[in-house]
């Protein structure tokens, strides 16, 4: 009787777990599948006043704030994605931690974190080869 009983709860168990389903989350198999783009137009909201010239006003700081943070993905930045994208940009930019950020650390520190996601890849990457 134990045994059998085991065994009931055993594929239940089983069962249940063959029931969790990727989609109820709100995914659907289109964003897997598709790599994730930069915000192409103006970003608006809220937060603009807070974010930082460099990330507002520049290509390369827009990509960082639509790419970097999935919030702002559509364009819009609130207060609290602002002063995290901030503080991450000044951490960042400050390579030789001295509490200060020159104009060339926030460029090379613009580029460098843009570029992972504006970069084109190159004739021998990919699954072709």
């Amino acid at each position: 009787m134990r045994r059998t009983m085991c065994a009931i709860l055993l594929a239940a168990g089983g069962l249940a777990a063959c029931t969790y389903d990727d989609h109820s989350y709100g995914y659907s198999g289109r964003e897997w599948a598709e790599p994730r783009r930069p915000y192409e137009g103006a970003l608006s909201g809220p937060g603009l006043a807070t974010l930082d010239d460099w990330l507002k006003d520049t290509r390369e700081g827009n990509v960082i704030v639509t790419m970097g943070w999935r919030e702002a993905g559509g364009g819009f930045v609130s207060e609290d994605v602002a002063h995290r994208a901030n503080i991450w940009f000044r951490r960042y930019a400050d390579r030789n931690r001295d509490m200060i950020i020159t104009d060339p650390e926030i460029r090379t520190a613009l580029v460098a974190a843009a570029g992972r996601w504006t970069r084109r890849p190159r004739s021998g990457d990919g699954p072709d080869n």
